[in-house]
């Protein structure tokens, strides 16, 4: 009986965690244009991201942007290093 509460504890605290984690792949739709990993960041900055946040390192210097695309219930964001992209996220708002 002792080990069926302490599963069932574990389920609880696990599943909360499952839905902060990241969804994120190689693609994402913006309007008409579809951006994967390895297009150039120009593409992105041409589909007018809604915001453009500078990614840094611990110490302070340039690791790349995300420019993140609002949509219904979803933000789109897309992470850029050394002008290419590096993976698209989708965040339920």
């Amino acid at each position: 009986m002792g080990s069926i509460k302490w599963i069932t504890i574990a389920v609880a605290i696990a599943l909360p965690m499952t839905a902060l984690a990241d969804n994120c792949s190689q693609s994402g739709r913006v309007g008409n244009s579809l951006i994967m990993a390895g297009d150039s960041e120009r593409k992105v900055i041409e589909a007018k991201p809604d915001r453009e946040v500078r990614l840094e390192t611990k110490e302070g210097g340039a690791a790349g942007y995300r420019f993140d695309f609002y949509k219904r219930d979803v933000t789109l964001q897309v992470y850029t290093s050394a002008g290419k992209v590096t993976r698209v996220c989708r965040i339920r708002d």
